[in-house]
This record gives structure tokens, sequence and C-alpha cells, in this order.
């Protein structure tokens, strides 16, 4: 069978050369039979960011690496922007608890069939890197059938959940690479089977763990939050006959909803409806917008710009920044990611999707 690889990047779309070499590397892995990058393409750890991979019979965790299951979730507070209690949340959260946030955190949801084994007390913990939660607001409805079919109105307050499976990802990949390096596995092998069985837990475990930050940050913000949407993009899923699809910081467009392409913590977020027919883009778009610097580079270039930290903790749009972690504060900064509008614009002209809403950052969390 002959292999199709397609790459989603316009010419104004920044876009390094080792991030190309990494995706064309990977597409002569054997089983491999069709790619496909977005505009947020970028280099990862022997593998690109940004990308989704067909395969036949293998299945390849080191295209997955150690975050299985992360992904953003969308929650409506039911509140509008100028009804926000900013200093609230602010107060609470600068606050010590009386217990830990997990502890507080699962007394907030019903535990019954969840995965809850968490002998590493990592529920309710977004996690670093570029994992975030973030109130936004609904700057501008541009699909009104859609936003009013999922309730979404100009001005309303709504809650994004960026995270994964924590430490236990890390767990599995350990046992995978340990074992079997960066090599595939037969998808029906003892081995591929066992890999599979874990992946599906920890995708669940990430998801439900977000639902789990949600409700403990809703608690915070004095609001009722309410899932709106849930898409995965670090996952390995079945995909018609002996065939599965490999998402390396790509969303899951196959269930046909909207997903939350997000920028950075300075820049608007979008609302997208996928296009198309989903088989040359293997059912799947960009997550976000992509990293344009490295996280040494960054820290470098944002301390040399910013003598004050206190600089970094609110951005051109108005928007809060909380995040105790200095390096995390540089490493995170906006100019770090490609620009979210041109990247929203090459999904668009590949007809891959349209934007359906503007979300604009109001307090962002980091660890």
């Amino acid at each position: 069978m002959d292999k199709i690889s397609n790459i989603y990047c316009g010419k104004k779309t920044w876009l390094e050369g080792p991030a190309v070499e990494q995706f064309k590397h990977v597409m002569t892995f054997p089983g491999i039979i069709r790619g496909a990058a977005f505009p947020d393409l970028h280099p990862g750890r022997g593998v690109p960011v940004g990308a989704a991979f067909l395969s036949e019979k293998i299945i390849y965790p080191s295209l997955i690496g150690n975050d299985i299951g992360c992904g953003m979730t969308l929650f409506a507070t039911g509140i509008k922007e100028h009804k926000f209690k900013k200093d609230k949340l602010f107060r609470r959260l600068g606050r010590e608890p009386e217990e830990p946030l997990q502890t507080s955190a699962k007394k907030l949801l019903d535990f019954e069939n969840e995965p809850v084994s968490d002998p590493e007390n990592m529920l309710g913990t977004l996690g670093h890197g570029n994992h975030f939660a973030e109130f936004l607001a609904v700057e501008k409805i541009i699909n009104v059938e859609k936003c009013e079919a999922l309730n979404i109105r100009k001005n309303d307050i709504l809650l994004l959940i960026h995270s994964g499976s924590r430490c236990y990802g890390e767990f599995l990949w350990r046992e995978i690479a340990a074992e079997h390096g960066d090599n595939g596995l037969l998808y029906d092998s003892p081995d591929g089977a066992d890999y599979l069985a874990k992946h599906a837990e920890l995708i669940r475990w990430a998801s439900f763990n977000r639902r789990l930050i949600g409700k403990t940050l809703g608690f915070m913000a004095a609001c009722e939050v309410t899932e709106l949407l849930n898409a995965t993009h670090n996952s390995i899923t079945p995909f018609g006959k002996n065939c599965f699809i490999h998402r390396k910081g790509a969303s899951n467009t196959e269930n046909g909803e909207p997903v939350v392409v997000a920028g950075s913590r300075g820049t608007y977020s979008y609302l997208v409806l996928p296009q198309g027919n989903g088989i040359e883009n293997i059912h799947s778009i960009a997550h976000g917008a992509g990293r344009k610097w490295n996280r040494q580079s960054t820290r470098d270039r944002i301390r040399a710009k910013h003598d004050d930290v206190q600089n970094l903790l609110k951005t051109k749009l108005g928007s809060a920044v909380i995040c105790p972690d200095k390096n995390l504060l540089y490493e995170e900064a906006p100019e770090a990611y490609k620009d979210i509008s041109t990247v929203i614009a090459d999904l668009q002209n590949f007809n891959l999707a349209s934007a359906a809403a503007v979300l604009r950052p109001v307090v962002n969390i980091k660890p």
C-alpha cells in the first residue's frame, strides 16, 4: 500500500525544518500508511508534535510518549463576564487550604464507576509544562446556530482545562520503553494488547481528572460548571479493520463535535467545527498554536526582555496570570507560541475546520 502524507501549513506559518524531518521519519516506520501534519507542528522528543498517523496492525507507543490521554475539556460556568468574581478566585487560590486540593476535590464528585486508583495522589492536579486551567470570555460568536446548540453566548465565561495522565502515563511509557524502545508492537500480541488496555484506562483517568479540576475551580470561582466538550489529543485509537490512529498534539474529530484550538495565555483561543470527510487529515486537527521557541530559548529571551517578573502576570489582552513557578512563567510566555490567527486561517483554508467562536483569556492558571 502506498503511503500518503499531507502537511497542512500555509506559507505564513512558522514551520521548523526539524519538525518536518521528524514527520518524514515517522512516515518510514513499518505499518505507517498515512500521515497528517497541522499548522501547530513543532519538534518533539524524536517525534513531531501536531501530527496524526494511521498505522496498520502495528501500534507505536513512542509516537504518543508519556502524556497519554492529554486533552482539553471545556465547561460552561453559567455566569457573564461582568459578574465573574476574579478577586474571590484569587483569594481562594492564594490561601493555604485546610486540606490538599485533590482531597477536597474528591468530595465534589461521585466516584462510582470511575478510575479512582490514585496511589500517587495525582487526582485534582494539572501538572507542569503547557498544562493549564483558564477562564475565558466569549469575545465573538461566528457560528450562531452551533453556539446556541451548545448554549454558548457572547460574554459568557467558560472554563478550559488542559491536562493529561500525569505520572501514570510516565510509568507506563518507561515500562514500554525499557522493554521495547521505540519499536512498534503488533496490536494483537500480548504486549500490544496489554498496552492498549492500560492506555484506555489512562484516557479515562485523564478525562476524569479534567472534570475534577473543572468542578473544583468552579467551586472556587463560586459557579456551577457544566461540561460542554472533551477532546483528547494524545492517544492511539482503533480505526477500521486492524488500523490505529496515533495522535500527538492533534485533536480527535471523529465524532464531528466542535473542539477548542488553544492559543497562548495572552492570545485568543478558538472554538472550531471540523470540516471535510476526515480521510485526508485522519480525523484530526490542530490542538493549539504550537511552540515557536523551545523552553530554554524562551527562558533566555523573556528574562532578557522583562527585568520585573510582575510584568508577566498581566497580558496584552488584560488577562491575569497565576503561576508561582518563575521558570514556567518564562517558558510559557505568549511569544513562545505561533500566531494562533495564522493557525486558524490554515485550518480554514485547507477546509479542515471553520471558526465558531473567539474566546478571550480572563484568568490563566498554572501550577
